[in-house]
């Protein structure tokens, strides 16, 4: 799921939601000054380092599902895009470790943008603004947006990106609660008061010594910050299950970021997200591993999201129904370049 804003170009409402999605490094004290060139990938296989970030208190995957995992993301890759990876042992880090190098500044850039749903004295009027002026400055059709977010939200008070940004930041603190919610391994909630489940942290790690082009991790992403809002993050509440943003240390100088989670939770509200769909072990890594290869598709390609083209593994899952998503996919049926969204180098990572 990924963040900044790309340059001048202006995307229609199926783009719009790439901003969430794909998450691209940003400066948060100012405006990016440096684009991610497109990689100039080598024949041949592409080795891929990979890390798997792992947190003590929620579920995690086994030796073998990750085994799984990185073999469905090595054939779906292949399937779609034509290329041959090869993934290294994965190498297991301690969440708390990892975001210990997370350098200072870049830390506290990333925590001011937090509302902090936690303890509940985020500033939703801030959040509300925050939004509407997102949307504005989107270029996005308002019609197209409230379109979107009206089976969510009820028809506006008015239709205004004003009014939008209020429903919307609404929703997403209300279903943020519902995360929030879900226990881990050890009764106490998943998300605590460690910044682990910040989205603004996971684009801050791309500055620290991170050398994996692959991260994976068992940690839950869910988070409310006062930039980058987008529609389907809302109605989501702000879950994130992939990341692919500016890494200094990655061959490629992008990250490619995995969220296992929301694979192995089984509580009321994962299934509800989920629509009814459980998986079994096996399966559950499987699809993981598919998703993954969404990616790669940024990591590699720079692609962007084709909304709505059920065909192509470039277009975002519906919340969290990987079967029934993984089901519709067809290679043959989207070709890169079919669209401009999957055309090499759409998307612009700053950093």
């Amino acid at each position: 799921m990924l963040t900044i804003m790309n340059d001048q170009m202006r995307f229609s409402v199926r783009n719009v939601f790439a901003v969430f999605v794909i998450s691209l490094a940003w400066n948060f004290a100012g405006a990016a000054s440096n684009v991610v060139p497109l990689p100039k990938l080598p024949s041949g296989t592409i080795e891929m380092r990979v890390a798997y970030v792992v947190n003590p208190r929620l579920p995690r995957m086994s030796p073998a599902q990750l085994e799984i995992l990185l073999a469905a993301t090595k054939s779906t890759v292949r399937e779609h895009f034509g290329v041959d990876l090869r993934f290294t042992q994965a190498r297991e880090l301690a969440i708390d470790t990892l975001f210990e190098r997370i350098p200072a500044k870049r830390r506290k850039d990333a925590l001011e943008q937090i509302y902090d749903f936690k303890s509940g004295k985020g500033d939703h009027d801030r959040l509300a603004k925050a939004f509407g002026a997102g949307f504005k400055e989107s270029g996005e059709s308002l019609t197209e947006l409230i379109a979107f977010a009206r089976p969510y939200t009820g028809e506006l008070k008015e239709n205004s990106f004003e009014a939008l940004g209020v429903a919307l930041s609404r929703l997403q603190l209300d279903r943020i609660g519902r995360w929030k919610s879900i226990k881990g391994l050890d009764g106490t909630p998943a998300i605590d008061a460690t910044p682990y489940n910040e989205f603004t942290m996971w684009l801050a790690l791309g500055y620290a010594d991170l050398p994996f082009e692959l991260v994976l991790t068992n940690q839950i992403i869910a988070s409310v910050e006062y930039v980058f809002p987008a529609p389907h993050a809302a109605v989501r509440g702000g879950y994130s299950n992939g990341v692919t943003t500016y890494s200094k240390s990655a061959r490629f100088k992008t990250v490619s970021i995995w969220s296992t989670f929301a694979f192995t939770a089984d509580d009321e509200w994962a299934r509800q997200m989920r629509n009814g769909e459980h998986y079994n072990p096996e399966e559950a890594a499987r699809l993981a591993g598919i998703g993954a290869a969404h990616e790669i598709g940024h990591q590699l390609f720079h692609f962007l999201h084709p909304f709505g083209q059920s065909a192509c593994v470039m277009n975002p899952v519906p919340m969290f129904a990987y079967r029934a998503w993984a089901e519709k996919l067809s290679p043959g049926d989207c070709p890169i370049g079919s669209s401009a969204a999957i055309r090499p180098g759409a998307y612009k990572f700053l950093y």
